[in-house]
């Protein structure tokens, strides 16, 4: 009994060791041996398109984000534009250092970019790639990398403006067959740098005032805010009559950024008599013609200065404005007489008079005459100037038709044009062609006088135009001496569309001035359809895809979707097809506006073991309802899973723990401890056990040699015994 109570209790002991030893190895593996840390994952998750503007520091506040779990240490930020060539803009951080210390899992930090924009800067959009370098926790090494867009708009495009002030004539009046020198000061105010200026003196004529030598001045390159001064030796021809006769400065260049630039001024030269040098005279200077076509009843203004280039004072100032000619047709609607009691010497006067067309009106260029009187040392000068609108009345038309018994007038149209491509992308260049036919069959026209109108009319708080075309290398207006009757010429144009145009059909609209044999004169308008479409582009944060992958195993996929073009997305879809097995095989994301993201995730288990191809499609519809599909097709490798002991498998302590239990490594572990003490209690039962076989022996040997010793001894002896 006492050696069963022994065994017992050393039984008894392994266990108690058994299971200390067991919860000293699960107690271990929950502390001493942590998981690895992970791998965080670092990204821009605002934007993607952020607008900057040329010639200033912009300031981009930019959202950054570690997507994993994981705690991301010592992050670099290293900001990149792609196109490194020809680079207008320098990028860096606000913040002293490029270092952010750490990012916990799932958590942002906003960073703000310091972004300078050259003056001169295209107006496009630079993509820019924002590198990270970073740790985790286990100091592994990580990168990523996300891609942003600076769009660049440069406000000085299209308002580079130049002038002309101080026009002088040297001696200040001219002598029938005398020359002088003609001096002005051209100005560039900004806000770009000109090149290529030329200043042109036009209006010439050898029967009136001509030049002397060159007529021109180029200067390769004017920086913005200089002057420079131009000089013309003009001669008044020797029988020319006293009088005021006009010449026109012309200046014509490029900006910077390649776009047109000119302006026109004319200057009244003073021909009579020398001595008039030292008195008053008055000069009409800076008059704005009205164009384009006006209809019955439409106010059209026609402004211009009155300005006192003599040296001394002119009184009883008096404008008048009429129709030249018959009158009755184009009508005042302002007073048509504008009086000043005096103009003093150097002074400038504004004057403005408003007309409109009667009913009376034909569709023809109407001439309205302005006389200018003034007085001085009881003298009265008087001085003449015109201007030129253009009037439609196609009722007028109609009436003077049937009563010329219907006798037809020539007229153009364009017979046939067509733009090269037939769909013009926004942004870029393309080429229309164009054929102009004289409908009449019997009268030529002459003098044929054609330009384009491309200014989109929009309508809004406020009503404003912008120019949807622009030529190329070209005028938008062209001269063609005659065509014949039923005759057509051809003419081409290169066009450069807006890169902001909105895919619609826009019109251009084509107009000719023209006279016949006789020389009245015509005018008409013709429209063309020309089809523009604005690119779209889509693209996505980086797509994660694991290169190999067990049967049955889903995998997550998750990544941002970026409208990096210029038109807002609709029916945004993400589709998963190929060797994949998923739930949601089509994914609806809805609509997605210039600039704006959306954000996909699902997940899939390949179905191969081998190759398995994964196809995931971006499908949308831009704003013409085309319906676009961009496939991104990836190879992943099937395995087969994992093999399981079947007895494990029957043996439910051996199945899948919950998450809340112990993890897989700490089961091996104490399996393996529990074999070994089981091993120990085997080795020591067997001990126990050869030590009672080994007593029991040694007692049965002790009963024989009992036995031999009575068998040996004498009765009396056992007897006595007994």
């Amino acid at each position: 009994m006492k050696k069963t109570k022994a065994w017992m209790a050393g039984f008894l002991l392994l266990v108690f060791v058994f299971q200390m030893a067991f919860g000293a190895l699960v107690f271990a593996d929950d502390t001493d041996m942590p998981e690895p840390a992970g791998a965080p994952n670092i990204a821009v998750v605002n934007g993607p398109v952020f607008e900057v503007e040329a010639g200033k520091e912009n300031e981009v506040e930019v959202q950054v984000r570690n997507l994993s779990s994981s705690l991301a240490n010592s992050i670099l930020v290293m900001p990149k534009l792609q196109e490194v060539g020809d680079n207008p803009m320098t990028i860096t951080l606000k913040s002293p250092s490029n270092n952010i210390s750490s990012i916990s899992g799932n958590a942002s930090r906003k960073l703000t970019f310091l972004v300078n924009v050259d003056p001169l800067a295209e107006a496009k959009t630079y993509a820019v790639d924002v590198e990270f370098s970073f740790f985790n926790n286990d100091q592994v090494h990580y990168s990523t990398s996300s891609t942003i867009y600076f769009k660049v708009t440069n406000y000085a495009v299209g308002n580079t403006r130049v002038t002309l002030s101080d026009i002088t004539l040297s001696p200040s009046t001219l002598e029938a067959g005398e020359t002088g020198t003609l001096t002005a000061k051209v100005n560039n105010p900004g806000p770009l740098t000109l090149l290529g200026v030329n200043v042109n003196l036009t209006g010439l004529d050898s029967a009136a005032i001509s030049a002397v030598g060159v007529n021109s001045t180029v200067f390769p390159t004017f920086p913005l805010g200089e002057s420079r001064t131009v000089s013309f030796e003009i001669m008044a021809a020797k029988d020319l009559a006293v009088g005021n006769y006009p010449v026109t400065f012309e200046i014509t260049g490029k900006d910077a950024n390649g776009a047109s630039v000119s302006f026109s001024q004319q200057y009244y030269v003073s021909v009579g008599n020398a001595a008039a040098g030292e008195e008053g005279e008055i000069v009409l200077q800076h008059m704005q013609e009205p164009s384009g076509t006006y209809g019955i009843n439409e106010n059209f203004p026609i402004t211009f200065d009155l300005y006192n280039k003599g040296k001394a004072a002119v009184e009883q100032v008096k404008v008048t404005a009429a129709e030249y000619g018959e009158g009755g047709n184009v009508v005042p609607k302002s007073a048509s007489v504008v009086s000043f009691d005096e103009i003093a010497p150097g002074q400038s006067v504004p004057v403005t008079f408003t007309f409109a067309a009667t009913a009376n009106a034909s569709s023809r260029n109407y001439t309205i005459e302005f006389t200018i009187s003034y007085t001085q040392d009881g003298e009265t000068t008087t001085l003449q100037q015109y201007a030129g609108a253009n009037i439609i009345n196609p009722e007028k038309d109609e009436e003077e038709e049937e009563e010329e018994g219907k006798v037809s007038k020539p007229k153009i149209i364009v017979s046939e044009y067509q733009s090269d491509p037939r769909i013009v992308m926004a942004g870029e260049e393309f080429n229309l062609y164009m054929t102009f036919l004289n409908t009449h069959p019997e009268k030529a026209v002459r003098n044929v006088k054609m330009y384009l109108t491309m200014v989109e009319e929009t309508s809004g708080e406020s009503e404003t135009s912008a120019n949807i075309f622009t030529p190329v290398d070209s005028s938008n207006t062209f001269y063609f001496d005659s065509i014949a009757p039923k005759g057509t010429v051809d003419k081409s144009i290169r066009l450069y569309t807006m890169p902001d145009a909105q895919p619609k059909t826009y019109t251009i609209t084509v107009n000719f001035e023209y006279e016949d044999l006789e020389g009245n004169e015509f005018t008409a308008t013709e429209l063309l359809g020309i089809n523009v479409k604005q690119s779209s582009k889509v693209e996505t944060s980086e797509i994660s895809m694991p290169p190999t992958m067990e049967l049955g195993m889903y995998n997550s996929l998750y990544f941002d979707i970026y409208n990096t073009g210029n038109v807002e997305l609709s029916n945004v879809k993400v589709l998963l097809s190929g060797d994949v097995d998923t739930q949601n095989k089509s994914t609806y994301l809805g609509n997605c506006a210039k600039g704006d993201s959306l954000y996909y995730e699902g997940s899939f288990a390949v179905l191969n073991v081998g190759e398995n191809n994964v196809v995931v499609t971006l499908q949308y519809s831009d704003p013409s309802g085309e319906v676009i599909s961009q496939e991104m097709t990836y190879t992943i490798e099937g395995t087969e899973p994992a093999p399981m002991d079947p007895t494990m498998m029957d043996d439910p302590s051996m199945m899948a723990p919950e998450e809340t239990g112990p993890s897989m490594k700490t089961i091996v572990i104490g399996a393996v401890c529990g074999v070994v003490v089981l091993i120990v209690i085997v080795i020591v039962v067997r001990k126990i056990k050869k030590k009672r076989a080994d007593a029991y022996i040694t007692h049965l040997d002790d009963e024989e040699e009992e036995d031999e010793d009575e068998e040996n001894e004498q009765p009396g002896e056992q007897e006595e015994k007994k």
